[in-house]
């Protein structure tokens, strides 16, 4: 019964959003749909996308939501904070008066789309009945939700739907996979490019992140000289995500505590092995994983002891002697144990791992917390 409302609330949303988008294109019939799917990166680059274009077109995204529910809600302009059932029948009580009421105008539609399943709603077909987005990049496939999936075949095959239903697709095709599976014939290969912003610290693979902005933004008939600027100016990566912060001791935090994943954490330990010692990468559990996740995290901690010269681990996945049971053991311990002038790398999943609160423990000034990620009313509820 449970199942069956939810699929009902689902269909209703993606009624309601179909209605949305169809009112968009009256009002703007130039109005272009980017749509963004990868295992990795794809808020980093929504925000680097909506940096480079918004000072010259109105641009809308759905930052925040891009899952099968997340996507109708985000079109309507509509948000869900508490996930209860009485927040989902306001939801569709409101989509009703969106249709109705909501006339605001674009010019483009910026929209990460990411899957957590082969099977609909959770998959990128289902996405597809939502919306078909005219212009499509795809980043990259790794071992994220393998746990959903038989393969990372079957999720780059999931996920190549986005970039070969669109009439033109701005593709990684470093990535072996995301070539393989990318069919189609109006392919322009994504082109790394470095640009450096203050208070920030951005592994190798930002230059995917900002080439695929630039890339999408030349489509639009802005040279790339302008579209470098605009970043600069314009990009702040949401919070957790490769932030400089002072810690105690003199030390410096990159807080990339937002999420984590095979790819993402290896190129965060490279970057780490860029600052001076003593380097302390504080690592949690990477989640979704299924059947790769003995081996993944396996190879992570290998790659750490590489690239730091003191490795913490929190939760039940990593085999080390310095592992810690949950954030608040690990805190106590951090706090305990800085050395002064650390560089101190701190990168976890979400779904109770929450290392946002390991970062907390350790600033040197408690207001920057303002800077970290799940700090809502919402998610400190959860934590407590």
């Amino acid at each position: 019964m449970k199942q069956k409302l939810g699929l009902f609330v689902l269909y209703f949303l993606r009624f309601c959003a179909r209605i949305q988008l169809a009112k968009l294109k009256l009002l703007n019939p130039n109005l272009k749909i980017v749509g963004i799917t990868g295992s990795s990166g794809k808020t980093s680059c929504l925000l680097a996308c909506q940096a480079a274009l918004s000072p010259h077109f109105k641009v809308k995204t759905n930052y925040g939501g891009n899952s099968e529910s997340g996507i109708p809600l985000s079109i309507l302009g509509i948000q869900i904070t508490n996930f209860k059932i009485s927040d989902w029948l306001k939801a569709m009580f409101l989509a009703k008066i969106k249709v109705l009421t909501n006339w605001q105008k674009y010019d483009i539609l910026l929209l990460e789309m990411g899957i957590d399943s082969a099977k609909s709603p959770k998959n990128m077909e289902y996405l597809l009945t939502i919306v078909k987005p005219d212009i499509a990049i795809f980043l990259n496939v790794s071992s994220v939700h393998l746990h959903q999936f038989d393969s990372l075949n079957q999720i780059a095959e999931q996920k190549s739907l986005l970039a070969n239903h669109a009439k033109v697709a701005i593709v990684n095709t470093s990535d072996k996979l995301v070539k393989q599976y990318t069919t189609n014939s109006n392919t322009l290969p994504i082109t790394p490019i470095n640009i450096k912003i203050k208070d920030y610290a951005f592994p190798k693979a930002y230059d995917l992140t900002f080439g695929a902005a630039i890339k999408l933004g030349t489509l639009f008939n802005l040279p790339s000289s302008t579209l470098i600027k605009n970043i600069k100016n314009n990009y702040h990566p949401a919070p957790g995500r490769n932030t400089l912060l002072p810690g105690i001791n003199n030390s410096t935090i990159i807080d990339s505590s937002y999420n984590s994943s095979p790819i993402a954490t290896i190129e965060m330990l490279e970057l780490l092995k860029t600052f001076p010692s003593p380097r302390i990468a504080v690592l949690g559990d990477m989640r979704e994983l299924g059947s790769a996740t003995e081996l993944e995290h396996k190879k992570i901690f290998d790659h750490a002891l590489k690239c730091a010269n003191q490795v913490i681990t929190i939760g039940q996945n990593f085999k080390s002697q310095n592992n810690f049971k949950n954030w608040q053991l690990a805190s106590e311990y951090i706090k305990n144990n800085l050395p002064p002038h650390s560089t101190v790398l701190v990168k976890g999943s979400q779904n109770t791992i929450f290392l946002e609160e390991v970062v907390k423990s350790i600033l040197a000034d408690q207001s920057d917390s303002t800077k970290l990620c799940r700090q809502s009313p919402y998610w400190l509820r959860i934590k407590s």
